[in-house]
């Protein structure tokens, strides 16, 4: 009996005393791992089945990441790869680590039923089990390593206690959110990991909304990877995506492919919409973005076997936070991933838009955008009429120019208004110095009918707030600039600034008078800024643009025939949403908008409630007899009967549209 005791004591020692293999991640699970009960599929874990998550494994042992972020739909196997990763640090590199899930219930069935079956299941963990240290929150192992089972509002309790790794799962779910003294359950976790320079923090989750934990921590990655796959007839590696309009984090449809290149993303395809008949959505396939060629669902499963892990940028230092994100069009488990059947879910959960946020969730892995505003670069193009660049249109009665100010330069748009408020982009574009500022609000514009030319009329500048030069933010040189320049010239001139609040009936109001500057710098003579109401005047704009692309006449705004891709990239940069308590935001989705921000000056300076009035201060322009010309004499009036501009007699008119309904 002694004999017996001693050689089990000598087996755990072999266990504990034997050097680590130094093998990657997902070799270990594809030689450790035993499936058993719940899982489905039963035996060794083999990873044929989610080629996606061998990189993601391997990852884990990059001493250059500290943070790993999956975004990922449901039926991927993500959270099998999370406990492989529980498993490789006990048996690999001892140490403490910790698995936080949103709530005690999933956290003790976590432990019972999934991590202490695997130690059990596992010929090579089994040794390390110490069974009166081995309960549902906390294990203790043999070689020292240890594991603790937390969930969110339980991470402060392990204050005292140091961690190496964490885990943190499904941190979207309501138990994450819940509000406390302490800070979130996710920094109280990573706190624990301050001791240790080669620390791990994993954060999983399906994602909800644009403002839940996942996408925050995706968005902040400093490199993030999409699994490509080719194209079982051109051999063109690519990202899956259900739809153009559910990859906005791929602008305009395009990605970067491994080269470098660019490459236009696919999408699901099948006939008949939202009325399809079985047989067509049984037809249903993959769309390649490069040869238009269908897949079937068993090419598309063969593809996703081939696929590679690629970086939406280039990635120019090694990443601390990488990211991951997959959708269920990558599952290769039953028929999670099956084509027709995606198409079935998606028809169905239409006249519901929970069960619709859950496709979009659980399917897409893309949280759900409340928009209700966006448009596309081709649709704002299609504004463009046959008007030569910087040159005014027959009927134009003024020049409105908007400059929107940066840190090194300033970025204009001029346009054309006629009296029924019509009007026409002109020019636009970069501006390096105050000096090229003044020489554009002094130019000359020709018109299209040889008629006298034209000399802008109004010009607002964004004061800004970013730094500047010579001792001096742009804000301060704005302001002395507006202040020398707004007297003895043929424009009139104005420092503007966004309104904090809305501004009830009008676009734009007197501001406070200033005497200082911000950093109180004299302003001899004083400056007043005019506030702008940001949000109507963007509602304006793209209501406008729409108005010239469908035809429909109600004040449009119209585009030179050069225009290039570079104005409509930065009108679309933003789109406007409702967020999660209902509040109408505008968000930025590329970072360049200052043409949007200068158009919407432009606009202003026309409205009727503008400081001391708009457009309807200016008559049309006189023929030779002294009467207006016939353009201006067949424009519809301005004003309404009561006094009001006719905008305000149909209030719903901006609201009529499909961009703004979309």
């Amino acid at each position: 009996m002694a004999g017996t005791r001693l050689l089990k004591l000598f087996d755990v020692e072999r266990v504990i005393l034997k050097p680590p293999e130094r093998i990657p991640p997902a070799e270990w699970t594809q030689s450790n791992r035993v499936l058993v009960q719940p899982s489905e599929i039963k035996g060794p874990l083999m990873l044929k089945m989610t080629p996606y998550n061998v990189p993601i494994l391997n990852c884990v042992q990059d001493s250059q990441v500290e943070t790993i972020v999956i975004c990922k739909s449901a039926q991927l196997g993500l959270t099998e790869a999370l406990i492989s990763m529980v498993g490789y640090y006990c048996d690999q590199e001892p140490c403490p680590v910790m698995f936080c899930m949103a709530d005690e219930d999933t956290a003790t069935y976590m432990s019972r039923e999934r991590i202490q079956r695997m130690f059990r299941a596992s010929p090579k963990l089994a040794g390390l089990i110490i069974e009166p240290l081995f309960n549902q929150h906390e294990m203790s192992l043999a070689n020292g390593a240890y594991i603790a089972l937390a969930w969110a509002s339980s991470v402060a309790r392990l204050a005292s206690r140091p961690i190496k790794v964490v885990l943190f799962d499904e941190v979207d779910k309501p138990g994450y959110s819940v509000t406390s003294n302490e800070a979130s359950a996710i920094s109280l976790g990573i706190q624990r990991t301050e001791t240790f320079y080669n620390r791990k923090i994993v954060i999983c989750s399906t994602p909800t909304d644009e403002h839940g934990n996942i996408w925050k921590h995706l968005n902040s990655c400093d490199a993030i990877f999409d699994w490509h796959v080719p194209c079982p007839y051109c051999g063109q590696l690519q990202p899956l995506r259900w739809a153009h309009e559910h990859c906005r984090e791929f602008p305009e449809g395009r990605y970067r492919v491994d080269s470098g290149l660019w490459a236009d993303i696919g999408q699901v395809k099948w006939e008949g919409g939202r009325n399809a008949t079985p047989d067509q959505i049984a037809a249903a396939g993959y769309e390649c973005g490069t040869c238009q060629a269908l897949w079937s669902t068993a090419q598309k499963n063969k593809a996703v076997e081939q696929g590679v892990m690629v970086a939406r940028k280039e990635i120019e230092h090694p990443p601390r936070k990488v990211g991951f994100h997959l959708n269920r069009l990558y599952s290769l488990l039953g028929r999670s991933g099956d084509i027709p059947k995606m198409v079935t879910e998606w028809i169905a959960c239409f006249p519901d838009p929970r069960e619709r946020q859950g496709f979009i969730n659980s399917s897409l892995a893309e949280p759900l955008r409340q928009v209700i505003v966006a448009s596309t670069e081709s649709e704002i193009l299609k504004a463009r009429v046959d008007l030569p660049p910087q040159t005014a249109p027959d009927g134009a009665i003024a020049l409105t120019c908007g400059i929107d100010v940066q840190k090194f330069g300033f970025w204009f748009v001029v346009r054309a208004w006629a009296r029924d408020f019509s009007s026409w982009l002109i020019h636009y574009g970069f501006l390096a110095s105050w000096d090229d500022v003044e020489a554009l609000l002094e130019s000359e514009y020709p018109q299209a009918g040889g008629g006298q030319p034209m000399k802008i009329w109004r010009c607002a500048v964004d004061s800004g707030g970013t730094d500047g030069d010579e001792g001096l933010t742009m804000t301060e040189q704005c302001y002395f600039w507006v202040r020398a320049h707004n007297t003895g010239r043929t424009y009139r001139l104005w420092a503007t600034k966004g309104a904090s609040s809305e501004i009830a009936g009008a676009v734009a109001k007197f501001g406070e008078s200033r005497d200082l500057t911000p950093s109180g710098k004299p302003l001899r003579g004083g400056l007043q800024l005019v506030l702008v109401d940001s949000l109507k005047l963007k509602e304006t704009v793209f209501a406008r643009l729409e108005s010239a692309v469908t035809g429909t006449q109600f004040q449009p705004a119209y585009l030179h025939k050069g225009v290039g891709a570079d104005y409509p990239a930065q009108i679309t940069a933003e789109e406007k949403r409702r967020d999660r308590r209902g509040k109408i935001e505008w968000v930025k989705i590329r970072r360049d908008n200052h043409l949007l921000d200068a158009e919407c000056l432009c606009q202003a300076l026309v409205d009727p409630t503008w400081p001391g009035g708009g457009l309807n201060l200016l008559r049309g322009p006189l023929n030779k007899s002294g009467q207006e010309s016939a353009a201006t004499q067949s424009a519809p009036p301005r004003q309404s009967d009561d006094g009001r501009p006719n905008w305000f007699k149909d209030p719903g008119a901006f609201r009529r549209s499909s961009w703004l309904n979309r």
